[in-house]
């Protein structure tokens, strides 16, 4: 694993999700009743504890989430410019410049004029790339096992379905 390299080329995230306190596991029993009956409240708790969880996974890797994404969207397209990927992600241009700068100094990615139009970057996951991610998928199975072993399988199949469910209904009015 090539964790905590490049450190002085780090970017910094104000009040990142490794600064924010665990969920305090017991709380459930002192909360009242009405915190446990608002979805909003506990998806927002949960989603704050998970983000913070895979957080610090990635930190290994001196990554955020939003590099994770980069990595895995490419694993699945082959390649893309950097406005698809921009686009896709929903993350604003000037900041995927930066973002991908990061993946392609530490060697996980790699930018090529297009051939079709040079203006344009087409990016590609290197070799090393495709293996620091399987890395990180399996420090990230270990994490997702804990996090969600209050669930039997059927049970965390279920959660999943339901939530890309959720997630197509509020992103399919945005399509590009």
């Amino acid at each position: 694993m090539r964790a905590k390299r490049n450190a002085s080329k780090a970017h910094a995230h104000p009040a990142s999700s490794q600064e924010q306190e665990p969920l305090n596991t017991g709380i459930a029993r002192v909360l009242p009743e009405r915190l446990l009956t608002d979805q909003a409240y506990l998806l927002g708790r949960l989603g704050r504890e998970a983000r913070r969880q895979f957080t610090q996974v990635l930190s290994a890797w001196e990554l955020h989430p939003s590099h994770y994404g980069i990595l895995l969207l490419l694993e699945a397209i082959g390649q893309a410019s950097q406005q698809h990927l921009a686009r896709t992600l929903t993350i604003d241009r000037a900041n995927m410049v930066t973002l991908l700068d990061t993946l392609e100094e530490r060697g996980f990615i790699e930018r090529q004029a297009d051939p079709r139009d040079r203006r344009r970057h087409v990016v590609k996951l290197t070799a090393s790339g495709q293996e620091e991610l399987q890395q990180i998928r399996q420090a990230r199975a270990k994490t997702d096992e804990a996090f969600f072993a209050g669930l039997d399988n059927e049970e965390q199949g279920t959660l999943h379905r339901l939530l890309v469910k959720l997630f197509n209904s509020l992103t399919e009015d945005h399509e590009m």
